[in-house]
């Protein structure tokens, strides 16, 4: 195995750069706040930039339409994504659809749907979880009976991100004979059968209930044509667990900066607070769980990179940004006191957006659970 390289290449600091540019003159904490109550969450202008850039097919390969960059470029640009706290349906979209059409798509499926997303013409959404359940495939009660047509979907899946955008949904259900038979449909939002309610949640994002009432879908609307989806859908739920790691420290980063800025202006007894060791020490820890969630993400996509076994990586890397990502919160709030709370200050756009990212795309115990069960198979073996 070569060295661990964590360095980021010349092309990843150039895509660094300019996205940092373009998300600092097109998506001002202004315009994230007034995207809060928009009906759609993202302006169409700012989603037509984005796609003209090419992020939606940053991991596509070119016979697709997209740019074939690395699975790194994709956490290099998601950590600046957090940082700038992005709303709209980029991770919904190329992410949860895009890797999953990657991973999983039949050569017919990918070049219909491939091109189109990235081109920002296609928005899809991933549509997994389910009432009392986690991350996982285990336990789903979404299920697609066999029917004249194909298959009869049926069920209520929760927290689908951006579905009324959506034209396509890629619902997990069960299926097939075996008892832990799962498979991928590709079912339209347009589809009688297909209902959406909007979901409250604290972050003010774009989440829905989807109820899928006897959906009838045909063969061609299996990803990969076939419904032993568990095998190839494991790895692409963990990409995007990485992906997610990697916007929570691209807006831990951000809450840091914003916490060092304001020790430095906030006068208190007579001088900067940030001159007080109690809140140096903050800043300290609040920059060391950020770090530190930094390697382990950047290391679990390195390993995905190249081609090594990364998946105990991965449920490390969310597990401890998990932690690392709330403790910061908590400390940048420590930091401003309560003028943090306040939605007038930007503080609350990434802090916000820290708590609830770890109880997405794998919770921490959920992560732990899943890396006892490797780690168990592994002595097994």
């Amino acid at each position: 195995m070569s060295a661990v390289d964590l360095n980021l290449s010349e092309s990843q600091s150039i895509l660094r750069g300019a996205a940092r540019e373009f998300l600092a003159s097109e998506c001002p904490p202004s315009l994230v706040r007034q995207m809060e109550t928009d009906p759609k969450g993202l302006p169409p202008e700012v989603w037509r930039r984005i796609a003209q850039m090419g992020w939606p097919g940053i991991v596509v390969p070119e016979q697709y339409g997209g740019h074939e960059g690395s699975f790194l470029d994709l956490l290099v640009l998601l950590d600046e994504i957090g940082r700038a706290a992005l709303p709209g349906p980029f991770f919904s979209t190329a992410v949860l659809a895009g890797l999953t059409i990657l991973e999983g798509g039949s050569a017919e499926q990918k070049l219909s749907l491939l091109p189109r997303l990235c081109q920002g013409e296609l928005f899809a959404s991933l549509a997994l979880s389910e009432p009392g359940l986690d991350f996982g495939l285990d336990g789903l009660t979404t299920a697609a009976a066999t029917s004249g047509k194909g298959y009869a979907i049926t069920g209520t899946k929760v927290f689908v991100p951006d579905a009324h955008l959506a034209e396509v949904l890629l619902c997990v259900a069960r299926a097939g004979r075996r008892k832990d038979g799962v498979g991928v449909f590709l079912v339209k939002t347009a589809n009688p059968g297909v209902s959406l309610a909007p979901l409250e949640t604290n972050l003010r994002d774009k989440q829905f209930e989807v109820i899928f009432d006897g959906v009838e879908v045909g063969a061609a609307e299996v990803l990969g044509g076939k419904s032993g989806a568990r095998a190839w859908l494991g790895p692409a739920l963990g990409k995007a667990m990485l992906a997610k790691c990697a916007e929570m420290v691209g807006a831990g980063r951000r809450a840091l900066e914003l916490a060092v800025e304001y020790a430095k202006v906030r006068v208190q007894f007579g001088k900067p607070i940030g001159t007080l060791q109690a809140v140096k020490h903050h800043c300290a820890n609040l920059a060391t769980c950020i770090e530190t969630a930094e390697l382990m993400t950047y290391r679990a996509g390195w390993l995905v990179e190249q081609g090594l076994p990364w998946r105990r990586d991965a449920l490390r890397a969310k597990a401890w940004t998990n932690e690392a990502c709330k403790r910061a919160a908590a400390l940048a709030h420590q930091v401003h006191g309560g003028m943090g709370f306040t939605r007038e200050y930007d503080l609350y756009l990434y802090t916000g957006r820290m708590t609830a990212f770890a109880q997405m795309y794998g919770g921490t115990r959920w992560c732990l659970d899943q890396l006892a069960d490797e780690m168990g198979r592994v002595r097994e073996a």
